[in-house]
């Protein structure tokens, strides 16, 4: 029921679904043409769907692919779970995972998450902790720090 409720168009704006791969970009830009003008500039939001991609799949070429596609003034909001030797205890869940489960996880460094915006401009702050990410004052300090990084870049 809500999600028939969120798939609900208005006058005011379009809402739509498409079930497909994100390794097959093709597929999504052209399905998402009927819905978006893609004349007109759009985020493309991958949170936390890129720890999905292996190294061997082209992880970069496949967001590229997307913001090559998109007008400028366009968004690129990506968030990647990262392995940090300050968080041992993250990359141990993950290869627990990846010992039992599927899909399996590809953890990236701050730095390899930070090459997905390459060729866009990177808002303030950057590439950094989820938590930190223009995060609202409080009288405990800056947030703690979590695995989860991401960002926002702006097409030119």
């Amino acid at each position: 029921m809500h999600a028939r409720a969120l798939l609900t168009s208005t006058p005011e704006g379009a809402c739509d679904y498409i079930d497909a791969d994100m390794r097959d970009p093709g597929r999504i830009l052209a399905e998402a043409a009927r819905t978006l003008d893609f004349t007109q500039p759009v985020a493309v939001t991958m949170l936390g769907v890129v720890i999905f991609l292996e190294d061997d799949q082209d992880p970069y070429g496949i967001v590229r692919r997307f913001m090559d596609s998109v007008p400028a003034d366009s968004y690129l909001v990506l968030s990647h779970t990262i392995t940090s030797p300050a968080m041992p205890d993250v990359d141990a869940a993950v290869a627990f995972w990846n010992e039992h489960g599927t899909p399996k996880l590809t953890q990236r460094t701050p730095e390899q998450v930070t090459r997905f915006f390459d060729g866009l401009d990177l808002l303030e702050p950057g590439v950094v902790s989820c938590s930190r990410w223009r995060p609202e004052a409080t009288p405990w300090g800056e947030p703690a720090e979590v695995a989860m990084y991401g960002g926002v870049g702006k097409k030119q």
